[in-house]
């Protein structure tokens, strides 16, 4: 709601100080972009880091909020440890994507002390073609604007 209420009061300020609306437009596009952007770094960071795992064999134990965390996520035992994934779990489908006591193939952390399973490794590559996608589109249209070269 703050956001809101801040983004209202700077677009106020911006018509009283005679700012054009294609210019407001045009810093609004700038935003997202940066936010695209943000969103294509987050999943190059994750990706490049899963090239850096082990494979391990693992057993789900059970689904809880992380210690720092804010978002439920899937919990694996690897040679005696619990290891929690690095995404949270999917949310209305859980029960059947996680079987107790069933070995699943993941991909272990050390640096993180987290665990890859497949729908994290899925999240990854998923995340990452369409977030490249987004900044290929949008520089796109950008560029057939005559707005930025």
């Amino acid at each position: 709601m703050e956001l809101i209420i801040g983004l209202i009061v700077i677009i106020i300020i911006c018509k009283i100080l005679g700012v054009s609306n294609f210019v407001l437009i045009l810093g609004g596009l700038g935003i997202i972009e940066l936010l695209i952007i943000a969103m294509a770094l987050f999943f190059i960071y994750y990706t490049l880091h899963l090239f850096f795992t082990k494979k391990s064999d693992a057993n789900f134990t059970k689904i809880d909020l992380p210690p720092k965390g804010k978002f439920k996520v899937a919990y694996y035992m690897i040679n005696g440890e619990e290891y929690p994934c690095i995404f949270p779990k999917e949310s209305g489908i859980s029960s059947n994507l996680y079987k107790p006591d069933k070995t699943y193939k993941v991909r272990f952390s050390k640096s993180l002390k987290k665990v890859y399973d497949k729908w994290a490794v899925i999240t990854c590559a998923i995340g990452l073609t369409f977030s490249i996608a987004a900044i290929i589109t949008t520089l796109s249209i950008i560029k057939q604007l005559d707005l930025f070269l």
